[in-house]
């Protein structure tokens, strides 16, 4: 699993390695059908909620398809957590379905 975090400002080092391994934690059972995941963090500017932390999740699994999550939190952490929950059950979603129609199994073992 290949994990690219960017963003518009430095992201400091401690968020990187809290990013990397929650994201490492939460995949755990499903990480060999994930074959590239992005991160991209931001912040939403407007000055009448107090959710103003974005994190957008993009990824691509073995049989090519592309999962995209986008969620707004008070805190880059918190945003992370509903992404992370997010995209587990679209992954696992999307690998039932491929077990159903016996589309999978094929490119993954090769």
């Amino acid at each position: 699993m290949n994990v690219i975090l960017g963003a518009r400002e430095e992201v400091e080092s401690e968020l990187k390695v809290f990013t990397e391994n929650r994201v490492k934690f939460s995949l755990r059972r499903l990480f060999w059908m994930v074959r590239k995941i992005k991160i991209q963090y931001s912040a939403v500017l407007s000055s009448r909620t107090t959710c103003n932390q974005n994190c957008m999740i993009s990824l691509e699994t073995f049989d090519h398809h592309q999962i995209e999550v986008s969620m707004t939190a008070r805190d880059q952490r918190m945003a992370l957590e509903m992404c992370l929950k997010k995209i587990y059950k679209l992954v696992q979603k999307a690998f039932r379905k491929s077990q159903k129609y016996g589309r999978f199994s094929k490119h993954v073992y090769v």
